[in-house]
């Protein structure tokens, strides 16, 4: 029996490394706002859920059918992603919040 501390495992190199919020654990990373969809305008940049990035093309405020089923206020935002050609037109409530960014020190 031995009353020593067990020896530290050694770091691997299949460690896993975790993002942070569209940037890497203390690393440059994107800095972004919470703004309601009916504050958007043409060339904003929005940081996505799955991290990535749209340019806003265009918005549309209007009667819509949204996807409650039912038709009333709301907004179009046009889109177009910044790393794909990928574009669409979101369909969304005014008060929805989506995240602006404001500065993206990424390289």
């Amino acid at each position: 029996m031995s009353d020593h501390p067990a020896s530290p495992q050694p770091w691997t190199a299949g460690e896993a490394v975790h993002h942070d919020v569209g940037g890497w654990i203390s690393g440059p990373s994107i800095t972004a706002e919470p703004v309601a969809a009916n504050q958007l305008r043409a060339g904003d940049v929005l940081l996505l859920d799955d991290g990535s990035r749209a340019e806003v093309t265009d918005v549309r405020h209007g009667y819509f059918w949204m996807n409650t089923g039912q038709h009333g206020p709301g907004v179009a935002i046009g889109w177009r992603a910044l790393a794909t050609t990928a574009s669409g037109v979101l369909l969304r409530h005014g008060s929805d919040v989506f995240r602006r960014i404001l500065s993206d020190q990424r390289s």
